[in-house]
């Protein structure tokens, strides 16, 4: 071969060297940015699915908290219900939940009502101008989902629809997309069948005023069911260091011949068409630690323990909005306002508040509406799994004066359970289920740092204990100053304001309507008339809590309706045996039925859930152990001093039943105002008279028979409350009472329902029917007539579990479930879910 030939064939073999040369030199490192990691959400409000309109396009973003919640990008967050608590349901064996799966099967759950302890999830449309949309309505479609299990957006059950109001499933094209009101904000039970990682896709649709189609496109929500790990892998800074060995030979010598035949699974993603928004020049403000968000300073409130996982937590049980929101002390003070002030008495034995004369400042033991009325609360307690009382302590006071913690005795004497001005601790013993309430007296203005602890023993002799410091800021006192430094802390109005005062708006971070549904797929929810509570299992945080059926208590009155009030006549006979109370805790309620009120006893006198019970199927027996004297003085309308007496105490006492009333179960979504409790008739030997005390230990009568009859009282929403109830003689009483409310629709609605007491022996003169025999139905002083609502045989109504303030929805079919979400409940006070 000649040198010409040679040359001729080098320069493709060098070519091809020279073009693999790059790929066998080591190139310098390359950094590359590493994704920003995601913001975790857990234990917050979250209203996940935020609808914007900015006047010519939709959006979906995230707003998160409750005091001026920041708004977010959902892309940037992970929602993550944690595996722990009351997160781990069982489906009951009730076909309205056969949704969720087969029954005894696992589902977690982020409940519609607030568990301080896990994701509360929901959504809005609050900043969507009236007008701004045709009908005021946005559809909310979930579009795809992916995950390792089914995933269930529902309502509670109402106890009254016949099925349960399901609004989103990943399953059931039925329930993909929500009409929803303009205006509004949500919340709902979120159900995952599994653990894992979802994948959620929701897009907002709707139709400007003016007819122009307006979408969000989809966007994407992560959600991780149980415990989140974040990535740990991290992209390569560098590219591979060792070339292949053998480079290839040749290239591809067929092109494709023939594009894709099947389209892509997925469809292509719509570029949103809302504008970014600006991100804010300033940072929302963040409270220093240990400094409280939250300020109350009317309503009800108790401090409180409960069971959550097999520990013992100390909480504030905060109903101040009429439904009850689960709080850290941390997180909220209580207000004692100037206008509690109060002087203190001459008698001697007030001389722990100070000398006579001097002013103090004092939240009453009886509600007052413009104060905060503050108790104390085991109810939430699992004392089956004690060996013993749950034991609450005053470990420590900080402030400018001394505390006192009094409530009085039968006829006003003095009580204290804690006094700063002797040596800490203090300690009362909580032998079982207990809500209470006395007299907090602070001695000085100012702000004042209260440390509690509750404390027992399991019956494994496990040792359980939580203790926190609640901060009062008491007098003229600024509340800015629980946090020095910090943004001023909300304060919370009181869920139903005194005539005198203008009608208050929720704020925004309530719910305040319930969507409807699409017609095409289902029919328009009613209004909730409840909320659950939520329960633990024994076992702790991995053994799933079941969804408990009710226990039912059949009545037989028929009812029929009158318009624009509706009256009803709860069943004063039944062909079921009486039930005895004689000892423990029970109310004469009130709760919605149907749509109508209806007239209860709410029996919490055993262990377990309370039952609600028909007033003529229960006699109240006071025994012995409720006999004293009447004192005289101002007293005197019980008698002279020392005539005998027949009391149930204000405050409990052992071997006497405890009976309060409550209005607990009704939330302002329902009810306009308060409700007017009426003592109609008291046949019987003697007179009922009901007290209760002021400050000071002062009688303030409610109802008194001996004076002529009808009594009436106006009972404040959010109530629950006990008084004397004092009666003159031995012998049977049927006492008729009377509840009337005006529904948020506008209509009156009025029942009344007869209670049995037995005073002292049961055959005593002026005795009448046996305890155990049916009642005989009274004439009422009133025109009343029987109404919609009253409980039937049939009645969904008749039955539903509730513990302290937050009633519980039954099943059409005769049961009841306690859907285990939260309670709790609060948040925060009475979210609405009726249409805006």
């Amino acid at each position: 071969m000649t040198a010409t030939h040679l040359c001729r064939r080098l320069p493709l073999p060098l070519a091809v060297l020279l073009l693999l040369v790059p790929a066998l030199v080591p190139r310098p490192a390359v950094a590359v940015p590493a994704a920003p990691a995601p913001e975790v959400l857990q234990a917050v409000h979250a209203d996940v699915l935020h609808t914007t309109y900015d006047g010519s396009a939709l959006g979906l973003k995230t707003r998160i908290g409750l005091v001026d919640g920041r708004e977010a990008d959902p892309a940037g967050l992970v929602f993550n219900l944690e595996d722990k608590g009351t997160a781990k349901l069982e489906v009951p064996d009730v076909p309205l939940f056969a949704f969720l799966g087969a029954p005894g099967s696992q589902v977690w759950i982020a409940p519609e009502t607030q568990d301080p302890e896990l994701l509360w999830p929901g959504w809005d449309t609050e900043t969507i101008p009236a007008g701004a949309l045709q009908d005021d309505v946005v559809e909310l479609s979930l579009v795809g989902a992916e995950g390792p299990g089914r995933v269930e957006v529902f309502f509670n059950y109402d106890g009254v629809s016949p099925a349960v109001t399901r609004v989103f499933s990943s399953t059931d094209p039925a329930y993909t997309t929500l009409r929803q009101r303009t205006g509004a904000h949500v919340h709902a039970n979120w159900a995952f069948s599994a653990l894992g990682t979802y994948k959620l896709r929701f897009q907002a649709s709707a139709t400007t005023a003016a007819g122009t189609p307006v979408t969000s496109g989809p966007v994407e929500y992560t959600f991780v069911v149980g415990p989140y790990e974040p990535p740990t892998t991290t992209p390569p800074t560098t590219p591979p260091t060792t070339p292949p060995t053998t480079p290839p030979t040749t290239p591809p010598t067929t092109p494709p011949t023939t594009s894709p035949t099947t389209p892509p699974t997925t469809p292509p993603t719509i570029p949103p068409t809302t504008p970014p928004s600006t991100p804010p020049t300033t940072p929302p403000v963040t409270p220093p630690p240990g400094c409280a968000v939250t300020v109350l300073s009317a309503g009800h409130v108790d401090v409180a323990a409960r069971t959550v996982a097999g520990r013992l937590r100390f909480q504030v049980k905060d109903g101040t909005r009429g439904t009850v929101v689960w709080r850290d002390p941390g997180s909220v003070a209580f207000q004692v306002l100037p206008s509690a002030d109060e002087t203190v008495p001459a008698a001697p034995e007030y001389r722990f508040l100070g000398p006579a004369g001097t002013t103090i400042w004092q939240l009453p033991q009886t509600q007052s509406e413009d104060l905060l009325w503050a108790g104390w609360n085991t109810e939430a307690v699992d004392y089956a799994a004690l060996s013993g009382p749950v034991t609450w302590s005053l470990d420590k006071v900080q402030g400018p004066g001394k505390v006192a913690l009094y409530q009085f005795d039968q006829f006003g004497g003095p009580l204290v359970s804690f006094d700063s001005g002797k040596a800490l601790p203090q300690r009362i013993q909580l032998a079982g289920p207990t809500h209470a309430h006395g007299n907090w007296a602070f001695t000085r203005q100012g702000v004042y740092r209260l440390t509690f602890t509750y404390s027992a023993t399991t019956k494994t002799g496990q040792k359980l204990s939580d203790t926190a410091t609640l901060p009062v800021v008491v007098g003229a006192t600024d509340p800015a100053a629980l946090c020095p430094g910090g943004p001023p802390p909300t304060t919370q109005p009181p869920s139903t304001p005194p005539s005198t005062r203008p009608p208050t708006t929720p704020p925004s971070t309530q719910p305040t309507t319930q969507p409807t549904q699409a017609p095409s797929t289902r029919l328009s929810p009613s209004p909730p008339s409840s909320n659950p509570t939520r329960t633990t299992a024994p076992g702790g945080s991995n053994a799933p809590t079941k969804l408990q059926p009710c226990v039912t208590t059949t009545t037989s009155a028929a009812t029929t309706s009158t318009t624009p009030a509706a009256t009803s006549t709860s069943p004063t006979t039944s062909t079921a045996s009486t039930v005895t109370l004689s000892n423990g805790h029970a109310d004469y309620a009130v709760r919605l039925e149907g749509g109508a009120l209806s007239s209860r006893i709410k029996d919490g006198t055993k262990p377990g859930e309370p039952v609600w019970r028909d007033p003529g199927q229960v006699t109240v027996q006071l025994t012995s152990a409720a006999k004293t004297t009447a004192p005289g003085g101002a007293f005197g309308f019980l008698g002279t001093a020392g005539a005998p007496l027949w009391q149930i105490s204000q405050t409990q006492k052992d071997g006497v039943v405890w009976l309060g009333w409550n209005t607990e179960a009704l939330s302002a979504a329902q009810v306009s105002g308060g409700v007017d409790w009426r003592l109609d008739q008291v046949s019987g030997p003697g007179a009922l008279a009901l007290f209760e005390f002021d400050s000071f230990g002062q009688p303030k009568v409610i109802f008194n028979s001996g004076d002529g009859l009808p009594d009436s009282y106006r009972v404040p929403l959010g109530t629950h409350a006990h008084g004397n109830w004092a009666f003159t003689k031995e012998g049977t009483y049927r006492v008729r009472f009377t509840h009337t409310a005006t529904l948020t629709s506008g209509s009156k609605s009025t029942d009344s329902a007869t209670l049995t007491f037995v005073v002292g022996s049961a055959g005593a003169a002026g005795g009448g029917a046996p305890a155990a025999g049916p009642v005989p139905s009274l004439t009422a002083s009133t025109a009343s007539t029987a109404g919609a609502g009253a409980g039937s045989a049939a009645s969904p109504g008749n039955c539903r579990l509730a513990s302290a303030g937050a009633p519980v929805g039954l099943g059409w079919i005769g049961l009841g479930i306690v859907l285990v979400l939260l309670g709790a409940a609060g948040v925060v006070a009475a979210r609405r879910r009726g249409d805006a």
